[in-house]
């Protein structure tokens, strides 16, 4: 079993809210929806836009993440994007993740850490990616645009491409690979923004290590640790989702 505390708080984050997905809208259509109107409260900080995918990989990204659920049900999320800040055009905005099934293939990634420049129009198919939340993280967006270039330079910190190599194995279903997050490995993207996020000063999962993340995790985190982020005055995650799609009926 995982090492993972469970949050004190007995009702779920009350700035979380659920929005339904209109008819035939899309991915790109429902984070516009969920952002009118919040800009002043999120501050025109940054972003984390978390996704459940629908195709192989997700697929096994979100079973694989049922270790981090008291019921081991497969998780709704399986991915994970870091948005500079919430005041700019979605699409245009500067937007990072490390994508397991990049766009372009992998190149070369050493010299980034593993990381990528993200496009959320790549996203924007809800039939491919069904399950979407956007959280509004209560820092300012300079300071996380910094620890982006800090991390991408640092592989000491976090190598982020050795996590990569943990995983491809696993979603690939190449040999006898395991579930790496059984060995504290995280989920690549889920890592990057847990170390980036607590470098700007906002420790993101209380409940479990930062480099053992993956979506699920960050979820629960803005679900149940509100309370741990509202503490001294502190602000907590809020935000929306919208998340239908589940890959097995919830236990009764």
């Amino acid at each position: 079993m995982l090492d993972i505390r469970s949050s004190p708080a007995t009702a779920p984050n009350p700035n979380l809210v659920c929005q339904a997905r209109a008819r035939n809208q899309t991915n790109l259509g429902w984070l516009g929806r969920a952002l009118k109107g919040r800009g002043k409260k999120g501050g025109g900080g940054p972003l984390l836009v978390l996704l459940g995918g629908s195709d192989p990989i997700s697929f096994r990204l979100r079973v694989a993440q049922s270790q981090v659920r008291h019921d081991l049900t497969p998780s709704a999320w399986s991915h994970v994007v870091l948005v500079e800040s919430s005041a700019d055009e979605l699409t245009s905005a500067a937007a990072w993740e490390i994508s397991l099934d990049p766009a372009g293939g992998f190149g070369y990634p050493p010299p980034t850490n593993g990381v990528q420049r993200a496009d959320l129009r790549r996203y924007d198919d809800a039939g491919r990616f069904p399950n979407i939340a956007v959280l509004h993280v209560p820092l300012e967006a300079a300071p996380v645009r910094d620890t982006v270039q800090r991390f991408m330079r640092q592989r000491s910190t976090l190598d982020a491409v050795d996590l990569v190599t943990r995983w491809l194995p696993y979603v690939w279903g190449a040999g006898r690979a395991t579930n790496p997050l059984l060995d504290g490995f995280g989920l690549p993207s889920a890592a990057m923004v847990e170390l980036v996020l607590g470098a700007a000063g906002f420790e993101l999962s209380p409940g479990n290590a930062s480099s053992a993340s993956c979506p699920e995790a960050i979820w629960q985190a803005a679900r149940w640790w509100h309370e741990y982020h509202g503490r001294d005055d502190g602000a907590p995650l809020s935000g929306a989702y919208s998340a239908e799609h589940a890959l097995c009926a919830a236990p009764e």
